[in-house]
């Protein structure tokens, strides 16, 4: 299986991903360009910022994605 399609059967089953999910789930690192190829073959997905806090107490943004059906 793809990361491209690994990515597309989280988002089916869960709903959303982040790159942290993507990481610890399937190794992928570029969850960025995964969703940019699918964005390309006509999947719907939104991109909203979350914010956080880093392991060294920090604030951070991050992406979280949904497909929309």
């Amino acid at each position: 299986m793809t990361q491209k399609e690994m990515v597309l059967q989280h988002l089916k089953r869960h709903g959303s991903i982040t790159p942290k999910d993507a990481m610890r789930n399937y190794g992928i690192m570029r969850l960025g360009a995964r969703i940019y190829d699918l964005k390309g073959e006509g999947y719907k997905i939104v991109t909203e910022t979350e914010r956080g806090i880093n392991r060294f107490g920090r604030p951070i943004a991050y992406a979280r994605y949904f497909l929309r059906i």
